[in-house]
Parts: C-alpha cells; structure tokens; sequence
C-alpha cells in the first residue's frame, strides 16, 4: 500500500506529491472529460480540476495554455477513444449511435455542450475541424452500401452527423422525450438502410456538372 500524504504540521496542508508532467497531463485529462460529463462546461473550473486530479493550480497553464484547450483535449480524447476503439467485426460506428449506446451517447452529448461553449468563449471553429473530420470519415468507411456511391455515402454520413450533433446539443431545450430521441435516430437508420432511394430521389447518382470555362 502507498504511503499516505504527508501534511504539513505548521498548516496541517496536505503536500501533493510531485509528478512528471505525463502523469499529471494524464490526470488532468481524466478528471476533466469527467467533470464534463456530470456539469454543464461553464462549472467545470480550475479549481476543480485540480482537486479531482491531485495536481497544483499552475499545471494547467503549464501544460495546456489555457482551461478552455484543457476542456478541448479532455473531452475530445474521450469521446474519440471510445467512438475510433470500435471493433469492425462486432458493430459499426454509427450503429454504436443508433442502438443508443449509453457511454458513446453520454460522451457525444458531452462533446457537443462542450463545443458550443468553447465557439461561444470565442475558439475557433478550425480547432475541432480535424476530429470532425476524423468521425465523419470513420463512418463513411464502414457504410458498405454498394448501390450508393460516395456522393451518397458521403451526403448521408454528414446528413446523420449533424442530426445527432443537433439533438445532443438541443433536445433539453427542445424537450424531447426519449420516444422521440428513438424515433429520430430510427430515421437516421433508415436513410442509412435505404440510401439507393435517397440517391435517385435527389440525383445524387449522376455526376457533377463540370463548370464551362469562359472564353
């Protein structure tokens, strides 16, 4: 068993121990995404961090710069461990989604609140474009749909992304029950399942229109 912290016997302090700067990024991370995940992110203070983590104050401007890129990497790389960790042969990515899956559910929700406060503290939108990206085309790469092409694939992925994005950013505001949250993600289910349609509908099947040149 560890030693238990020494305190100091003037102040009657607890002295933290001392950490390498991985061990208390780590720490920091950790505490952080779960704080996000239990508080709105205009709750989630340095102080609190701190205490949850075990580490001093100045780390987190030692280490990340500033609170609101520490809110940024912990939820991120929450959110991105579970939703990229997905085994292939056991279920895809968007149906982790669709079959409500608590943890990924919880944490997407996390994810949003989160970057909605940050774009509302003024960071810009480039920051989380990367990881955007990174969702949008791990579940474009497991549609294995062969009547759809990519335009298709593609348009429906983002379609369904910003659906999900929306309702985990505003269903508190908008009320919704739980039926409907299923009813919404059953529709994102079936343009999913019936992407052929979808694409013939809206001549998503034909090429682009290469733009004439001026003469």
């Amino acid at each position: 068993m560890a030693p238990a912290p020494k305190r100091n016997p003037a102040s009657g302090v607890t002295k933290r121990p001392r950490l390498s700067q991985a061990e208390a990024t780590a720490r920091m991370l950790s505490a952080t995404a779960q704080l996000l995940l239990e508080n709105v992110p205009r709750e989630v203070t340095v102080a609190q961090i701190c205490d949850k983590a075990g580490v001093h104050p100045d780390y987190v401007v030692r280490y990340f710069g500033s609170r609101e890129e520490l809110l940024c990497q912990a939820i991120e790389a929450a959110f991105l461990g579970v939703f990229l960790s997905t085994n292939d042969g056991e279920t895809t990515r968007l149906n982790l989604v669709l079959e409500g899956k608590a943890d990924v559910q919880k944490l997407a929700q996390a994810r949003m609140r989160t970057i909605a406060y940050l774009l509302g503290c003024g960071v810009g939108p480039e920051r989380f474009q990367l990881s955007q990206r990174m969702v949008l085309e791990s579940v474009a790469s497991q549609s294995t749909n062969p009547n759809v092409q990519d335009r298709t694939r593609v348009n429906l992925v983002l379609i369904g992304t910003l659906i999900v994005q929306a309702m985990n950013t505003f269903a508190e505001v908008n009320d919704m029950t739980e039926q409907q949250r299923q009813d919404v993600l059953s529709y994102i289910g079936y343009m999913s399942q019936n992407g052929e349609t979808v694409q013939a509908a809206l001549g998503w099947d034909t090429p682009k229109a290469k733009p004439q040149k001026r003469k």
